[in-house]
């Protein structure tokens, strides 16, 4: 029987008593209504209470008694450290986001002050929604604008034009960053016509490791010219630059050693910025077998910063066969092998006095210097203030040194880099405590790379050429100062020293690389990938991710949608 034809059949009593409960049962029903609105409202009250109590209990906070300028001075400040990703669920929110979420007037005085809203990193960090709110805060400040990677799609490309393009009078420093070489040929015909009349920093980073087939496009950028652009990084691609008067040009390593850019198309991008360049480094592949022969060296005559990476030799590249450094003061050479450290020496001895009478600065670190290395080196270097030399690699290059004062003091004559005057040591590995003279009673005696360096510092100060400054450099530097400084104490030797643990400014340790506004934008890049990757790891079918032929995840979930701050 149903319950319809059970109430259809109820008594008087029974159906007054029904009706009953039910009144009160609609009545109670409202009363909780009123009661939970009721409760809403007091927790509402409650809260505004709570909120007025502390704004007036941070009245009395030192830091509530700061004018505005000075806080939002600090504010500018807490932005510069780099913190690693380390959730995998959520990227993190960006300093200036947090600093406005601590109290109503933290958050008044980040909003009204633009410059802590001009960087954008898109779609890293900040989706479109973000991106708007903070194009809207930054009130016509100067941007710094880091697009990529994964930026191909139609929506991405439009909002790029959108927002980006159109405010490209605005951008004083912008970054491509992406991972295939289809971003990049994406990204440049947005750019290409569009004029950069304030952009200053410009960096084009492309991670493809595929080998490339066929002739590779050279993409131009800024054909309307950026006049004020003075620092330009580029990874190993043919890239035509804008009109520009550059001081600094670095190639980076990327795309790696597959990838090797030509030697016509490194000159291409070279030669718009000879007359202005004063800092080059060169880290990326280049491909030098198939030379002209006779043609000339490129004329760098403000070149002051020379850097090599031994990547760009490997594939037969002479550097000074291709440009030329009349005015050089620095150079400083990396992981190069020993055949093209040999052929870098004989052209400076071959050339000097002409190419080599500013030299300053000489760094070798960690390269594969001959044993047999003569005398001519230092003639040719004889203005040479500072040596840079990396500890276990280069123990020749300061017994060559050792030898030469040792001589000069003999015959009464001046040494050989005469003005030497600092001396730094690369410390890239932990000191070997074994010693030659294992059969030796003296207990006390230094390691043998200390004792030729203390040789090295009474020498100087025999000859009467002491040394200024020894620094000593590297991730193992500090264990190493400390025993050679005890050392010093020990021997009444009176030198200044100093630690320095950033030896490079591509160092990939945050806590020890010089803040440059390039590794920012490296870190920042590589944050996120290894977020995306750990991301993907921690959430695909069955533990097993899914891998790219480049050695990237394959996202299968759609990445979660930044708030808008």
């Amino acid at each position: 029987m149903s319950s319809t034809s059970s109430v259809s059949f109820l008594d008087d009593d029974s159906q007054r008593e029904l009706d009953d409960l039910n009144k009160r049962i609609n009545a109670l029903q409202e009363r909780k209504h009123a009661l939970t609105f009721e409760a809403f409202q007091v927790h509402t009250t409650i809260r505004t209470l709570q909120s007025r109590a502390a704004h007036i209990t941070n009245k009395t906070a030192p830091v509530s008694r700061l004018p505005s300028d000075v806080l939002a001075i600090i504010f500018e400040e807490s932005r510069r450290p780099l913190i690693p990703w380390s959730n995998l669920v959520k990227r993190p929110l960006s300093p200036e986001v947090q600093l406005s979420h601590v109290s109503s007037r933290w958050r008044e005085v980040a909003l009204s002050t633009p410059a802590l809203w001009t960087t954008i990193r898109f779609p890293i960090l900040h989706k479109e929604a973000a991106a708007m709110a903070y194009l809207q805060r930054c009130n016509q400040a100067p941007l710094h604008v880091h697009i990529g990677p994964r930026i191909s799609d139609p929506d991405s490309l439009r909002f790029i034009t959108a927002q980006f393009v159109s405010r490209l009078n605005q951008i004083r420093e912008l970054t491509f960053d992406t991972d295939e070489r289809q971003e990049l040929c994406a990204l440049f015909p947005l750019f290409a016509d569009a004029p950069a009349s304030t952009l200053r920093r410009l960096k084009i980073c492309c991670n493809d490791t595929r080998g490339a087939s066929g002739v590779v496009p050279r993409l131009d950028i800024f054909k309307a010219g950026a006049p004020l652009l003075s620092d330009i990084r580029l990874s190993a691609l043919t890239v035509g630059l804008p009109q520009c008067s550059a001081t600094t040009l670095h190639l980076e390593p990327q795309p790696g050693p597959g990838n090797p850019l030509s030697r016509l198309a490194f000159l291409d991008i070279l030669a718009p910025l000879s007359a202005t360049l004063t800092i080059l480094h060169l880290k990326g592949f280049i491909s030098g077998f198939h030379q002209e022969p006779g043609s000339a060296p490129v004329e760098l005559p403000a070149l002051k910063e020379l850097l090599v990476y031994g990547n760009t030799l490997n594939h037969g590249f002479n550097v000074f066969r291709n440009i030329s450094t009349p005015a050089i003061t620095t150079l400083s050479l990396v992981n190069v092998r020993r055949q093209g450290l040999s052929s870098i020496h004989k052209f400076i001895t071959r050339t000097s006095p002409e190419h080599f009478q500013h030299l300053r600065t000489l760094r070798y670190i960690n390269c594969d210097i001959d044993d047999d290395l003569d005398v001519y080196l230092p003639h040719a270097t004889s203005a040479l203030t500072e040596l840079a030399v990396s500890v276990k690699h280069h123990t020749h290059l300061l017994r060559l040194l050792l030898n030469s004062d040792r001589q000069a003091a003999l015959h009464g004559v001046p040494p050989l880099w005469r003005n030497l005057h600092t001396l730094t040591l690369h410390v890239s590995k932990p000191l070997d405590r074994e010693r030659e003279d294992v059969d030796s009673d003296e207990e006390d005696d230094p390691p043998p790379t200390m004792g030729l360096l203390l040789e090295v510092v009474q020498e100087r100060r025999a000859v009467g050429r002491p040394l200024d400054l020894l620094r000593i450099e590297g991730p193992h530097a500090r264990s190493f100062y400390e025993e050679f400084t005890t050392l010093l104490v020990k021997t009444h030797e009176e030198l200044h020293t100093e630690l320095f643990s950033a030896s490079l400014p591509s160092s990939i340790d945050v806590q020890d690389s010089e803040m440059d506004w390039a590794f920012v934008a490296y870190y920042i890049g590589n944050q996120y990938r290894l977020f995306m990757f750990k991301k993907h790891q921690q959430f695909a079918p069955h533990g097993t991710p899914a891998i790219h032929p480049r050695g990237l995840p394959v996202m299968a979930y759609p990445s979660t949608h930044a708030q808008v701050p």
